[in-house]
């Protein structure tokens, strides 16, 4: 059986083949003359092929990250309380009704209406004459937390504050015998609160009953997706006060792009924006773009007529801008007047603050008329970045 990893490489593999066959002739073409009909058809037909092989592969990634924490838990878990139920048998104690809650580790959730009547609805997962097999769709996960947003766990939802130096002070040059004098450094705070995330889905009892596949975990990765997805878009836009302070409120402005380009970075820009960031960031240094602004910089080539960026290589690796890697989000802005829609810096400075645990909890009253299970889950979390200087933003120009 083909592994995880193994469809990983197959992919990248095919998608370096396919730049490097199609793609690039084009790009060529694009760069000496506008593309005729049938070529603008091609390339388009092309570029959605390629932005499919981004998504399929950073959400294999994420996938084999998600099972490689599972398995190490797993393990923990076993090897420190061998009496203590692993997550699988606690979710299956709430789904069965001999517990009414479970806690399980800060990774996914919510859930959906499953029934067995409808195929894609959970019909798909109970078996008849054969074991019942579900392929689950794949998820865009968060470019923040692929690029190394760090995440800070903590027991209680209490406030957390984090001081934070905004100015390092300086030294001064000093005579023979005078008093020694200098700039005191000084330092504000960053407080991480706990914003709560959930969703309230119901489960029909035939299919907790009948179904041959793991439907409790099925269920709690589906409940902690949604969860995810709705805590990335967070973590991209939030404005802060009453939610995360997203990278696009939190970064300051590095470069600003030129006016009579629609909001669109050059070559020069994507330089200088770099460059903006101080030199101690830079070894841990990514990119994180929205869509449209990936679309632009791939066209992109500097003035030995090399193209910038870089697709993945056999390994799977994110692909490289300027020798850094790039990560896509996508709820970063699109490229447009005014718009921070590419950012550069060292995203382990952008912390994410998780409370506990995800919490899932089930109810056999709540759906009784319908005869299903409520199950609903819960998250509560923040974030923001603790270091200004660490990540800087392009915002287009004005006109």
């Amino acid at each position: 059986m083909t592994t995880l990893r193994e469809n990983i490489r197959r992919l990248a593999e095919e998608q370096r083949n396919a730049w490097e066959v199609e793609g690039k002739p084009l790009a060529d073409i694009a760069n000496e003359r506008d593309f005729t009909a049938e070529e603008a058809e091609k390339y388009e037909r092309l570029e959605g092929a390629y932005n499919s092989y981004d998504q399929r592969i950073n959400a294999m990634l994420a996938q084999q990250s998600i099972e490689d924490r599972l398995v190490a838990l797993a393990n923990d878990q076993r090897s420190d309380k061998d009496d203590e139920a692993d997550v699988a048998t606690q979710l299956r104690s709430v789904l069965r009704g001999q517990t009414g809650a479970a806690d399980i580790i800060p990774t996914v959730e919510e859930v959906r209406a499953l029934s067995v009547g409808t195929a894609a609805a959970g019909g798909n997962t109970v078996g008849k004459s054969y074991l019942a097999q579900l392929i689950e769709p794949l998820r865009q996960f968060s470019g923040i937390v692929a690029a190394g947003a760090f995440q800070l766990v903590t027991e209680k939802g209490d406030e957390v504050i984090v001081p934070r130096l905004s100015s390092a002070g300086a030294a001064a040059a000093q005579s023979e015998g005078t008093q020694l004098t200098g700039t005191d450094p000084s330092f504000n705070q960053v407080a991480f609160k706990a914003f709560k995330y959930g969703d309230y889905r119901g489960v029909s009892r035939e299919l907790v009953d009948d179904s041959l596949l793991d439907i409790e975990a099925l269920t709690s990765r589906l409940i902690g997706e949604n969860i995810a997805v709705l805590l990335g878009q967070k973590l991209a836009v939030g404005v802060g006060t009453t939610e995360p302070t997203g990278i696009a409120a939190a970064a300051t402005t590095g470069v600003t792009g030129t006016t009579g380009v629609a909001g669109v970075p050059s070559f020069d820009n994507l330089i200088d924006l770099q460059e903006s960031v101080l030199a101690p960031y830079q070894p841990n240094a990514s990119w994180v773009l929205s869509n449209s602004a990936m679309s632009a910089i791939r066209k992109l080539k500097d003035s030995q007529n090399r193209y910038l960026w870089e697709p993945n290589g056999q390994t799977g690796a994110p692909g490289t801008l300027l020798g850094a890697p790039v990560f896509r989000d996508p709820f970063i802005a699109a490229t447009g007047l005014g718009a921070k829609s590419v950012f550069y810096g060292d995203f382990s400075r952008y912390w994410v603050r998780l409370v506990g645990s995800v919490r899932v909890e089930r109810s056999d009253h709540a759906l009784f008329g319908t005869d299903q299970v409520a199950f609903r889950g819960v998250l509560r979390a923040d974030g923001n970045l603790v270091d200004t200087g660490a990540v800087k933003a392009f915002v287009g120009g004005a006109s």
